[in-house]
């Protein structure tokens, strides 16, 4: 059986080898860093049931700070929810900036070719068209204040629910420290 096995690894080196690892002491987790810094990329994690574990497994490997950004560890519900809404909403604040400025460019191209087109080249035709433009800008600039706002008040939401979530594990670990054998035998 051992052969048999030893001629499909063969045949698996022969069709495939840049897809083998994990021999002897190379681990995937080595091969993701020399992989990326080949490609000179980086990479970020978002964990929640693996506790943080695959984040542990990357910064185990030396000079994984070269290619290793970080990690945002959201292990519950609620937090992942308000994460994940702040996300949603600086998604959108940033598609409504594009548009914005996409607008602001057809509009400006607009005004200089009706002023161009009517032969408008008065001062006042062009304070005219100033004042447009700097209307279009306050009223974009209100519109981002306002979903800025939306995004620091569900940050001020996760801040809260981490620090509620710190306080009760807090109070568990100093009632534990306080009494260890009945914390060990709620354990069981």
């Amino acid at each position: 059986l051992n052969d048999q096995i030893e001629v499909q690894i063969e045949k698996l080196y022969d069709i495939i080898p840049e897809l083998i690892f994990g021999e002897e002491q190379d681990r995937l987790e080595q091969r993701i860093g020399v992989e990326l810094l080949k490609r000179n990329a980086t990479i970020a994690t978002a964990e929640s049931c693996t506790g943080g574990y695959l984040a542990h497994l990357i910064t185990r490997v030396a000079g994984a700070s070269a290619y290793y950004k970080g990690s945002v560890l959201a292990y519950d519900n609620s937090i992942k929810e308000t994460v994940g809404e702040a996300q949603d909403t600086t998604r959108d604040i940033r598609t409504s900036m594009k548009t914005d400025i996409n607008g602001f460019s057809d509009q400006i191209s607009a005004i200089d070719k009706r002023s161009r087109a009517d032969g408008l080249e008065t001062r006042s035709a062009m304070r005219n068209a100033e004042n447009e433009v700097r209307e279009l800008i306050s009223d974009t600039s209100k519109r981002w204040d306002d979903k800025l706002q939306k995004v620091d008040n569900k940050l001020q939401q996760v801040d809260s629910q981490i620090e509620a979530l710190e306080n009760k594990l807090d109070k568990k670990i100093t009632k534990a420290l306080e009494n260890p054998l009945a914390a060990m035998s709620k354990t069981k």
